[in-house]
């Protein structure tokens, strides 16, 4: 179940349809075909002025002490330069910066300014590499940077960015650091609700190629992404790997991923590393934080090769794997994945709601000289998937005696078997955690709760005692509550396994079998929210109006809701984030 991809080349572009499993990294450099579509965009399921120019909005007023994230996170500018805009095809194509402009000071130059604008391709490659006192901020100024391709474009990619380390892709208001604009500041203040179309950087690839990244980041260490907004990737939202130099390969270290908003995606929100055979690149003190990952077609989140000082922490991961009938391969429909390799890794306060077979496969995969791996799973919620609760495979290796793995204080609820309804030949698993046998690590489940007849791990009855490698005490099986959010959009009463992305056909089942949809049934389709009228089969619902009502656009303000037992315990996003 893990994927294979191929390491990134310099300017991460794909080329789809070029293995039964992920798209294949090319070589080739293709810029886009031009033009801009300006104007009203409607769709990504809503108007959305999107003409990268000022836009009158809700922004600019804080809401009250405390209450917003602090201005001057960056310090005030002193030196800035600002790119070009997009040219006569809508293209900012500069694969190697600091060629391009020898005048600038790459050494201490403070921001470099995207202007606002509709852009249908950016390449900005050779970077400089920064000292970590003084960071390299990149961020829009004039208003709002929109990169859309054009309709029927052939263009490989829509977004890249490669080279250099210590540098921050920022579309944060801060009017102290000179960052972003007043009128797109996303959810800064709390605004979830509003949020929506409204980040200073907005990437929409309109689901353009099933090789598309929203963002692809290569060739980069030591950098820092925030405050985007990431939909309708052709397959995922940020795409972030190293390749390997002359048979090395380049840690992926010391990058935070936080307060993005991406949402939407053929397939994962945000894929990080490589599933290759080693060696792979080390990501070591990788934070990723505050972000809303949603309505994906397979994963939410897909990190491997984790390493010392990385913390997974106050996510939410929602709507996973909606397109699990019809995504590009079979089996890659989990809420999320994660493969660790070394040192102290942590995972708390996430949210993982929905999918289709596990709400997390997890994979321990150290590398020759790795370190001991000591993982921690900590006030987790995991709720509504059709199979497992998680799956622990891998091996590992050498450091099997030394490495350990703590569960503690999670919560597991709605694990309602359906799997079966596109792969018949699964059958109801009976537990929580399935632990594979080459995994000989000690495995500790302390103070988990989870509802539900299931057991919580084989050979184990009841919440304590050992059962192989495990030993569980202090788990109690019994009601789970449900956490709930502020306001997801959905009609009232829509449960998370209720929501699934529309196919003709449920192509991943034995004999592709038509797909009948009943009277209220909820779909997506080109990031739109449809509900079913009547009972319908090969309706599709942009043309249909007769069987499929168009609804308003999930609003996506997936804070815990106030008064839950889940927001007393800090679990999910951050009130506000540093």
């Amino acid at each position: 179940m893990i994927r294979r991809i191929a390491a990134l080349s310099a300017l991460i572009l794909f080329s789809p349809g070029c293995s039964s499993d992920d798209p294949a990294d090319g070589d080739e450099q293709l810029q886009g075909d031009g033009g801009t579509d300006g104007g009203t965009q409607t769709g990504d399921g809503g108007t959305q002025t999107g003409d990268g120019g000022t836009q009158t909005g809700d922004g600019g007023t804080d809401a009250g002490p405390g209450d917003c994230e602090a201005l001057g996170k960056f310090g005030p500018p002193g030196t800035t330069f600002t790119l070009p805009g997009p040219n006569a095809g809508g293209e900012l194509y500069v694969p190697d910066v600091q060629k391009s402009f020898p005048a600038v000071d790459w050494k201490t130059l403070d921001r470099l300014y995207i202007p606002a604008g509709n852009y249908t391709l950016i390449n900005l490659g050779n970077l400089p590499n920064r000292d970590a006192s003084r960071r390299l901020v990149i961020t829009n100024t004039g208003g709002q940077v929109v990169i859309r391709p054009k309709a029927g474009s052939t263009q490989g990619y829509i977004w890249s960015i490669t080279g250099g380390s210590n540098w921050v892709l920022t579309g944060r208001y801060d009017a102290e650091s000179g960052t972003g604009h007043a009128d797109f500041q996303g959810h800064r203040c709390g605004k979830y609700a509003n949020s929506r179309g409204r980040y200073g950087i907005l990437s929409d690839d309109i689901f353009l190629s099933g090789g598309h990244m929203g963002l692809g980041i290569g060739g980069a260490n030591s950098f820092e992404v925030e405050f985007l907004e990431i939909m309708r990737a052709g397959f995922a939202g940020l795409r972030i790997n190293n390749s390997a130099v002359n048979g090395v390969v380049p840690p992926l270290n010391d990058i935070k991923l936080h307060d993005l908003y991406i949402h939407d995606t053929a397939s994962e929100a945000i894929y990080f590393g490589s599933t290759q055979g080693a060696p792979t690149p080390l990501g070591s003190n990788l934070k990723v934080y505050n972000n809303r990952l949603v309505r994906t077609g397979t994963e939410s989140l897909q990190i491997q090769n984790l390493g010392d000082g990385t913390e997974v922490h106050h996510n939410v991961f929602a709507f996973g794997a909606i397109d699990w009938r019809a995504a590009f391969q079979g089996y890659q429909d989990n809420n999320s994945q994660a493969q660790v390799r070394a040192g102290h890794i942590r995972f708390h306060h996430n949210v993982f709601v929905g999918g289709a077979a596990s709400l997390l496969n997890f994979f321990v995969g150290p590398e020759a000289g790795d370190l001991p791996l000591n993982v921690e799973f900590t006030d987790n919620y995991f709720a509504d998937t059709l199979w497992l609760g998680i799956y622990v495979g891998g091996n590992s290796g050498s450091t099997a005696a030394t490495s350990k793995y703590l569960w503690e204080r999670n919560a597991f609820r709605g694990l309602d078997f359906g799997y079966n309804s596109v792969y018949p030949t699964t059958t109801d698993p009976g537990v929580i955690f399935s632990i594979a046998s080459a995994v000989t690590s000690p495995i500790t489940l302390k103070e988990n709760r989870w509802e539900g007849p299931r057991k919580l791990v084989g050979g184990l009855t009841g919440g304590s005692g050992t059962a192989g490698v495990v030993t569980a005490s202090g788990n109690v099986n019994a009601a789970v509550p449900a956490l709930t959010f502020v306001d997801t959009g959905l009609p009232a009463g829509t449960t998370t396994r209720k929501l699934e992305r529309w196919t003709p056909k449920a192509t991943l089942a034995p004999g592709q079998p038509e797909m009948t949809y009943a009277a209220g049934a909820l779909v997506m389709h080109d990031a739109q929210l449809y509900r079913a009228r009547v009972q319908n089969t090969n309706k599709v619902p942009s043309s249909s109006p007769t069987e499929w009502e168009l609804l308003s656009l999930p609003v996506d303000d997936l804070r815990t809701a106030p008064g839950n037992e889940w927001a007393e315990r800090g679990v999910g996003l951050l009130p506000v984030s540093p």
